[in-house]
């Protein structure tokens, strides 16, 4: 199993030990590891995979993000909880790391939790908690339909229109 919050934690020491977090640095070959940070759009973090730094205060919210998502793809974990784990990410990251789950890692159980409508596209049951007068329950939603992403033009022109 593997959780993933909103904002990750990432052990003090070189990059490759915060990316194999917890198992060992040594655990994973380093084809392994370029991989999956290529594959999380963090190819450019290869080179800095063996210095000693506050790796939390280095990288950007998405690219700590980014890496536990690639932390994910090391260690292919049976279930996944994702609590708030993409809030950082803007549309395209957001959709090549759920993307991940179709395939990579399609053999892993996932269980988000989040605010962001969006996310719906990317899970095939949604639960709702539905309060009523003999307790509260869940629900299951039929699956949202993917909407292609925006231009931000169009997002900006639906802002000035408000």
């Amino acid at each position: 199993m593997a959780f993933l919050p909103q904002r990750p934690y990432l052990p003090l020491g070189t990059l490759r030990n915060a990316l194999t977090y917890p198992g060992a640095p040594d655990a994973f070959s380093d084809a392994d590891v370029r991989q999956a940070l290529e594959h999380c759009d963090l190819g450019n973090l290869i080179t800095k995979l063996d210095q000693v730094d506050r790796w939390d205060k280095e990288l950007s919210l998405g690219e700590q993000e980014r890496l536990a998502f690639a932390r994910l793809l090391l260690h292919k974990p049976g279930w996944v909880f994702l609590d708030e784990a993409t809030t950082a990410l803007d549309e395209n990251s957001q959709g090549r790391v759920m993307g991940l789950f179709n395939a990579e890692l399609k053999n892993t159980t996932v269980l988000s939790i989040g605010h962001r409508p969006d996310l719906a596209a990317y899970h095939t049951r949604t639960l709702q908690l539905v309060h009523g007068r003999d307790g509260d329950r869940l629900r299951i939603k039929p699956p949202v339909a993917p909407q292609p992403p925006r231009h931000w033009l169009h997002r900006l022109a639906d802002w000035l229109t408000i």
